[in-house]
């Protein structure tokens, strides 16, 4: 079965204000739409989010009464962005966290509205997981399966830039465009990444993954994301490490999402040089 973990975000870069009064639209290449899934079910595994000067409370709904409840408010998240020393500053605070997780159903859309302060930004992301998505193939592996192969450690540069319109992605940058030292036909297994500058995303997108995005917060309660993707795969106890080959580096595709506009947060990528593919039989 192909599985596939996949990162969305939602934004609006000016608000209007009110009582659930702004509603969060899809990023580019992302979406709320739930896909058509063969088990019929998938679950959001972690999602997070800030708003640029303001408190704010999010409420994310759908039709179905075992995700959210009711249509009215459905899911309700505060976002207390004035913490960690300044409006904004923070640009990501967690909303669900594993071992919690929230079921999706195929076919089914979400809708996130905000409570908030007109001309602020919003910015939400989550990871959805699916345990058989048609037409994926992607390449991931399990913690022992990266150590039982691995080479050595290579950490590697690579500064995408946030878009200039808040909450936004910026332009796609390649994973070897500041850092050549990556090896053709070796396979390498993402663990996670530094940064200088908090920032609300991080995506990693390519054809290895189905061309669909895979990441993580890097705001100020998430900057140990060192091993963010270890830490995933090992809480849920699934094959959750994205896997690349050297040959592929060019199409490796790193991207930010912000509250701020036009953030450079100077990603510094972890990842186990392996001998073999550790995705095989994940």
């Amino acid at each position: 079965m192909p599985r596939a973990v996949v990162l969305n975000t939602a934004s609006k870069a000016s608000l209007t204000g009110g009582t659930f009064a702004d509603t969060l639209t899809a990023n580019s290449l992302d979406s709320l739409s739930i896909p058509n899934l063969p088990s019929g079910q998938g679950k959001i595994v972690r999602m997070w989010g800030i708003d640029s000067a303001s408190v704010c409370e999010l409420a994310v709904t759908d039709t179905r009464f075992e995700s959210i409840h009711d249509q009215q408010y459905g899911l309700r998240y505060n976002i207390p962005a004035t913490a960690f020393g300044g409006a904004g500053a923070p640009a990501a605070f967690p909303l669900i966290e594993p071992p919690a997780s929230v079921p999706v159903y195929s076919g089914d859309t979400l809708t996130m509205t905000v409570t908030g302060t007109a001309s602020d930004a919003v910015v939400v992301s989550w990871l959805s997981e699916y345990a058989d998505l048609p037409g994926v193939q992607a390449l991931f592996a399990r913690w022992d399966q990266v150590q039982a192969l691995r080479r050595t450690q290579l950490n590697a540069r690579c500064a995408p830039v946030a878009s200039g319109t808040k909450g936004a992605y910026g332009t796609a940058r390649a994973i070897n465009a500041d850092d050549t030292r990556w090896t053709a036909d070796r396979y390498y297994a993402i663990l996670g990444f530094t940064v200088q500058i908090p920032v609300t995303t991080v995506s990693f997108r390519g054809y290895m993954w189905g061309n669909l995005r895979f990441g993580a917060p890097a705001g100020s309660p998430f900057l140990t994301t060192d091993n963010f993707f270890i830490d995933l795969s090992q809480r849920f106890n699934e094959a959750l490490i994205p896997v690349f080959n050297g040959s592929d580096v060019g199409n490796v595709l790193l991207e930010v999402a912000d509250s701020a506009a036009s953030t450079s947060p100077k990603v510094d990528v972890i990842a186990i040089e392996c001998s073999a593919n550790p995705a095989v039989g994940a």
